[in-house]
C-alpha cells in the first residue's frame, strides 16, 4: 500500500478487557498523519474544540492550562518503514519526550481510501482509522 500523502483522523478507539471501548480524545477528535516519499512521517491528534491558552504567551499560562493543553494533544515525527503488514515509526521528536528514540510499530491495513493502524499496549488495543486527505 502506498502511504505517501496526508491522512485525516476518522477515529481513535481503545478496546480494553471485556470489550470496553473508549476514545481518548473523544469521538470527534481531529488529527493529521503525513507520510513523505523520502521516508519521513508526522502524526498529530487533538481533542476537538480545545480552549486557547490564556494570556499573550504560552510561557505565562497557568500550570493547569498548560497541563490541559498537553493532555489534549498528541504528536510525534520521524522516519517510517513499511514491513510485511506493519509500519514502523522511528520517533525522532515527540510532544511526550518519553517517545523520542522509540520505534512505534503498528499493524497496517487498508480498506479503500482508509488506513487502519493498530497496536497493543498494556493489554489494550489502540485502533486508529485514517482517511486519505
Amino acid at each position: 500500500m502506498n502511504l505517501v500523502g496526508a491522512w485525516r483522523l476518522v477515529e481513535w478507539r481503545i478496546a480494553g478487557a471485556g470489550g470496553r471501548v473508549s476514545h481518548p480524545f473523544g469521538t470527534d477528535a481531529v488529527g493529521l498523519l503525513c507520510y513523505t516519499p523520502d521516508g519521513h512521517m508526522s502524526a498529530t491528534i487533538s481533542r476537538a474544540g480545545r480552549a486557547p491558552l490564556p494570556g499573550a504567551s504560552p510561557r505565562h499560562a497557568p500550570a493547569e492550562a498548560l497541563a490541559e493543553a498537553f493532555t489534549s494533544f498528541f504528536a510525534y515525527a520521524g522516519r517510517y518503514e513499511v514491513r510485511d503488514g506493519y509500519v514502523a515509526h522511528d520517533v525522532e521528536v515527540a510532544l511526550n519526550p518519553v517517545l523520542a528514540g522509540t520505534v512505534q510499530v503498528r499493524e497496517l491495513n487498508a480498506d479503500g481510501d482508509r488506513l487502519i493502524l493498530a497496536a497493543e499496549e498494556d493489554g489494550r488495543w489502540h485502533t486508529l482509522i485514517w482517511k486519505r486527505s
